[in-house]
C-alpha cells in the first residue's frame, strides 16, 4: 500500500500542486478528507494545528505572502504504510510585491482510506527526516 500512496502523493502534487489554489482544487475533487489536519508547529514557533479546509481557508488568507505561494517537489519518500515524505522547494511573494523568497520545505502527508488525512510541514528537511525516522 505504501508505493500506492507515494504515487497517489506524486499524482496530486502533478494535478493540482497543492499550493493555495492546488489546495482548493484537491479538495473539491475529494483528495483531502472533510476533516484534514493541517500541522503547522513544525514550522514556525507556535505553529497552529488546524483542521478542515475552511479553517484552513481562513488561516492561509492571513499569510504575509497570501496566495503567491508556489510549490516543486523534488523527492518523494515512502515512510511506512500510512506516510509518504515529499522534500519541497517553495517560493513566495510578500503580500502586495516584494522579492520573491525560496525556501526548502518538507510535508510529511498521511493518508488514510484513500485521502490526506494530515499534513504536516516542516521547515528543516532533515528535521523532517529524523521525524520519519529515516536515515540520512
Amino acid at each position: 500500500m505504501s508505493q500506492e500512496n507515494v504515487e497517489f502523493v506524486r499524482h496530486a502534487f502533478a494535478e493540482f500542486g497543492l499550493s493555495y489554489a492546488g489546495v482548493e482544487q484537491a479538495a473539491r475533487a475529494g483528495v483531502f478528507a472533510p476533516d484534514i489536519e493541517f500541522d503547522f508547529s513544525a514550522l514556525y514557533p507556535d505553529g497552529p494545528i488546524i483542521r478542515g479546509i475552511e479553517t484552513w481557508r481562513g488561516y492561509a488568507d492571513s499569510l504575509p505572502w497570501g496566495r503567491s505561494l508556489k510549490l516543486e517537489p523534488e523527492r518523494f519518500i515512502d515512510v511506512e504504510d500510512e506516510r509518504v515524505l515529499v522534500f519541497l522547494r517553495g517560493t513566495a511573494r510578500k503580500k502586495g510585491g516584494g522579492v520573491p523568497v525560496e525556501a526548502r520545505t518538507a510535508y510529511e502527508i498521511t493518508i488514510r482510506d484513500g485521502v490526506v488525512a494530515r499534513l504536516k510541514v516542516y521547515a528543516d528537511p532533515e528535521k523532517a527526516r529524523e521525524a520519519a525516522g529515516l536515515p540520512e
